[in-house]
């Protein structure tokens, strides 16, 4: 099982030998890529071959490349490595509205009672007023309960006048968090033969990624919850070792299905069981996250 999320942050050449991945700098390192999970090259002097890159989809490695604001820009998806593609595409094809309707119903349910939990943790207010936004979300949430949640949500965690739109350190930690999850939930999402351009709720004709986009609400919370944690409103920079413990949140602790994953995990048990609801034309195999204190998860 892979295990290790890889971060380059220094001028690197990347290179495959042996089914291992080189990674050249003053000195040279080797991990096999079966232990790879994923990769995050945050410096554009960074240079990889082309069998490189394929070898590293062929292996379900999400590669990740950021931009010069140091954000994930780009994710390498793997292609072709679902037995039964056109199945698995002609049952998402064939969704009903209401399918999808009722799917987004209980996804917005969950991302809301887990922000409920991310404030109780962090000892805020309204945790009751979310946890009753979160019960009266209709199919398809008709009624904006989501973005009522939103705006409660966010002034109460992180201050009355925090925004979303401003571009400060926290909304970059925000940013790249969400940026690493999406990324992993759009490599299971390809691994399971669905097309990721197709959502439930999103469908933005310049989105690639509406499914993941979708699936990633219930998962948000977890990266809020670390960055109210730690990552002050006055902080100045957004730390290389800020990015690190980031990308670590892929091995903390979640709750789903009454067992504990990591959130790696937990990312790929709700892709199968959206697969599941697809071939049943029902949403009550749909498996979501709960949110837990954050804690890395120990293999016994």
């Amino acid at each position: 099982m892979a295990f290790r999320n890889i971060y380059i942050e220094n001028p690197a050449r990347l290179s495959i030998k042996n089914r291992q991945l080189v990674i050249s700098q003053d000195s040279e390192y080797k991990i096999p890529v079966s232990d790879i999970q994923s990769i995050v090259i945050d410096n554009l002097q960074t240079t990889l071959t082309a069998p490189t890159i394929s070898f590293l989809a062929e292996n379900q490695v999400a590669l990740y490349t950021c931009n010069r604001q140091h954000l994930p820009c780009a994710v390498l998806m793997p292609l072709g490595n679902h037995s039964r593609k056109l199945q698995a595409l002609t049952l998402q094809m064939e969704t009903t509205k209401r399918f999808k309707n009722r799917m987004w119903q209980k996804i917005i349910k969950q991302k809301i009672l887990n922000q409920a939990q991310c404030l109780e943790f962090n000892e805020r207010g309204k945790v009751a007023e979310l946890k009753n936004i979160a019960n009266s979300v209709v199919e398809g949430d008709l009624t904006y309960c989501e973005s009522q949640a939103a705006l409660i949500y966010f002034r109460e965690l992180f201050g009355a006048g925090f925004s979303r739109r401003e571009d400060n350190v926290q909304n970059a930690a925000l940013n790249y968090g969400y940026a690493i999850i999406r990324g992993i939930i759009a490599r299971d999402i390809c691994a399971y033969g669905f097309e990721p351009a197709l959502g439930i709720f999103h469908r933005n004709e310049l989105n690639a990624f509406n499914l993941a986009d979708d699936f990633i609400e219930p998962y948000r919370p977890y990266v809020d919850l670390w960055v109210s944690q730690n990552i002050s409103e006055d902080e100045r920079y957004f730390l290389p070792e800020h990015k690190r413990e980031i990308i670590s949140l892929l091995f903390t602790e979640v709750s789903i299905n009454n067992e504990i994953q990591t959130l790696t995990n937990a990312v790929r048990k709700t892709v199968a069981s959206f697969s599941s609801c697809c071939r049943i034309n029902s949403i009550m195999a749909l498996k979501l996250p709960q949110l837990l204190a954050l804690k890395a998860h120990e293999y016994e």
